[in-house]
């Protein structure tokens, strides 16, 4: 059995197989090494043209097809690791994510990811769902984000899920500690809540990295301000869209970015003690507070919080008391 998916490519000139990726990640959880096979099979065209080349450049305005063959059995190798489990039923899984959990495998991490852990817990024989190498994965946390994250276990409450999440009704609240200075007029600073639409696409000259780009995806972020410390601001952050990197790129647009992290901030204005403070931290201060959905089947809202870690209310509370 296989699914075709149509889509109509709008951004800079990019290579097949990622744009492939992200236009298909909400909806199968597909990782890129399975785009090259789908590739390299003939399941993909572009303006009705069969392409085999994973680095073929697509274009705006490329229409691209893809037939989706079903997933088969799980590839993931079992690994034992204790699960901070919020509700479980024959559909779901929704779990509280710790820090440095990598979601599913990829390069330099093949069987210690939360996917393999899925599978020690569900079993490989009931994870026959999204990509065999990201079973039930509907959606995604960066390796070193917290939180809430729900992962399917029938083909039916995967296909329900990502539905919601490519309808954008699925509720997402993200606690955040971004950085600010005392003088500075950045919003977080002049005001309680704000907006940031703005496109997120690659950036023009560091691939590997996300961007504010004038033709990328549109990308919707909604904060609203917790508390106000001299040097940082407590944020909650709610996304109407779920682009890469959405909240950490749209925060340092607006010279706030999230505070930890290196990939995106420049911490250089920021005191000795909290730079110190923030480097023992170790990752960005990024938390998935709060995910609500209709679960699949009983078609009951279902909304779940886990609180932000220790060690993140510790740095929290080093910016509140420094002066």
């Amino acid at each position: 059995m296989t699914r075709t998916r149509q889509v109509t490519y709008v951004g800079e000139p990019a290579r097949l197989d990622r744009v492939i990726a992200a236009e298909l990640e909400p909806d199968l959880g597909c990782s890129r090494s399975q785009v090259e096979r789908w590739i390299e099979q003939g399941l993909v065209t572009v303006n009705a043209r069969s392409v085999t080349k994973a680095a073929w450049k697509v274009n705006t305005g490329d229409v691209i097809e893809v037939l989706v063959p079903s997933a088969g059995p799980t590839t993931l190798t079992p690994f034992s690791l204790t699960l901070d489990i919020l509700f479980e039923d024959s559909q779901l899984l929704v779990i509280n994510k710790p820090a440095g959990l990598s979601v599913h495998p990829g390069a330099g991490n093949r069987d210690q990811t939360l996917g393999n852990a899925v599978v020690a817990h569900v079993g490989a024989s009931q994870l026959g769902v999204g990509d065999s190498g990201r079973p039930g994965i509907v959606h995604r946390l960066d390796k070193d984000t917290t939180g809430v994250l729900v992962i399917a276990k029938t083909p039916a409450a995967h296909s329900a899920l990502a539905k919601q999440f490519a309808d954008r009704t699925i509720e997402r609240a993200y606690r955040t500690l971004v950085f600010t200075t005392p003088r500075a007029r950045r919003a977080v600073q002049v005001s309680d809540q704000g907006e940031i639409a703005a496109p997120i696409g690659r950036h023009p000259t560091k691939r590997t990295l996300m961007a504010v780009v004038d033709r990328g995806k549109p990308a919707v972020t909604r904060w609203s301000v917790i508390e106000r410390f001299p040097y940082g601001t407590m944020l909650e952050c709610r996304l109407k869209t779920g682009r890469t990197h959405q909240i950490r790129v749209h925060l340092e647009s607006l010279g706030c970015p999230v505070v930890g992290d290196r990939t995106y901030g420049n911490f250089t204005s920021l005191p000795r003690a909290l730079r110190t403070a923030a480097d023992s931290f170790g990752r960005q201060a990024l938390h998935a507070f709060t995910l609500g959905f209709i679960h699949p089947t009983s078609g009951e809202r279902l909304v779940f919080t886990a609180p932000v870690p220790a060690d993140f209310e510790e740095l929290v509370a080093q910016f509140r008391e420094f002066q």
